[in-house]
């Protein structure tokens, strides 16, 4: 059987199934929710296990839209100081989480995005877009009309996930992208902590206070280095790591479930510069996020640091592509 792309209706929510009969994996999508992918799946041994670690319900993901799946943050990853920035002589201001100090995580993750094409070329794809004109709640915060384009295909046991971004304005826009997807770790429930090792290729790290960067990196300390992957049992992480090491182009974080001799690995081309590693409480699961840029981006490149801000002339684009894929090994 080729791959396939079905729709249904879960928990009150539109859905669309991406398949690879042939692997046994699949992946679910929810364009209402801010275009998260919510759940990939792969079966091994006639069993099936998630990769992307899934809510509850798509109403838990609705209520909490960036704790599960694979939320899109875009125009800035993460935190905004006080949810204002200075950019060409204008300030700035992104609406806060009620009791927040500081807006997280952008505007697009909550939103809905428009299925523009699916098909089952070479790979089970959706497309969706978002433009940011169809919605004044985000033009208000952030007068800088886009397109945003973002794909999912699944090919045997990868999912690769393509976003692009064009300037549809007139004035240069500032701007910076990540993905904040949860894996779980270890990959089978079955695997104790003990066996499941995490590699993240990052020489540095920014220096935080209160989750936001001090403008100041730091060599990885003794806790916080996974160069060579280390066990996942006891491991506290909220950090984002930079000066990364790239093979052919690419960086490459893993989890490594040696009870199942399975791999998630995550890639990411140069564009993404920094990677940050969460561990979320509820635990069973991690975080790599490939950021093209820092917390507070904005903020820091207005003190003159290299962080990375993107700024798109109008009429440019932004293009940029991360795998996630299971390997085996004996």
């Amino acid at each position: 059987m080729l791959y396939s792309v079905e729709t249904e209706i879960d928990d009150g929510f539109d859905v669309l199934i991406l398949k690879d009969p042939s692997f046994g994996s699949e992946a679910r999508v929810a364009p209402e929710i801010g275009a998260n992918c919510f759940k990939f799946t792969i079966t091994h041994e006639g069993k099936t296990f998630d990769i992307i670690d899934p809510p509850p319900s798509l109403t838990q993901l609705r209520e909490s839209p960036s704790g599960y799946g694979n939320p899109v943050l875009f125009p800035f990853p993460n935190r905004i100081r006080n949810g204002t920035f200075t950019f060409d002589g204008q300030t700035y201001q992104f609406d806060k989480r009620p009791g927040w100090e500081h807006s997280i995580h952008g505007l697009v993750y909550t939103r809905t995005w428009e299925v523009s094409d699916r098909g089952t070329q070479n790979s089970a794809y959706v497309k969706l877009r978002f433009d940011s004109k169809r919605y004044p709640d985000v033009m208000r915060q952030y007068p800088f009309p886009f397109i945003a384009e973002l794909t999912y295909s699944l090919k045997g046991w990868e999912l690769t996930v393509d976003f692009s971004v064009q300037n549809t304005g007139v004035k240069r826009m500032p701007m910076g992208y990540g993905l904040h997807p949860y894996f779980r770790a270890p990959i089978s429930p079955e695997t104790p902590p003990e066996r499941c090792f995490i590699r993240i290729p990052a020489r540095k790290l920014w220096e935080l206070k209160d989750f936001l960067p001090t403008g100041m990196t730091i060599p990885v300390d003794e806790r916080r280095d996974f160069r060579t992957p280390r066990p996942l049992a006891g491991v506290m992480l909220d950090d984002v790591y930079t000066d990364l090491i790239y093979e052919d182009g690419l960086v490459r974080c893993f989890i490594d479930d040696k009870g199942m001799k399975l791999k998630t690995v995550v890639e990411a081309e140069r564009a993404f510069r920094e990677i940050v590693a969460y561990t979320p409480p509820r635990g069973g699961a991690i975080c790599f996020e490939p950021y093209t840029c820092p917390t507070d981006a904005p903020n820091l490149a207005s003190k003159g640091l290299d962080v990375g801000l993107i700024l798109l002339e109008p009429g440019e684009s932004f293009k940029g592509t991360v795998r996630f894929a299971v390997e085996s090994y004996e």
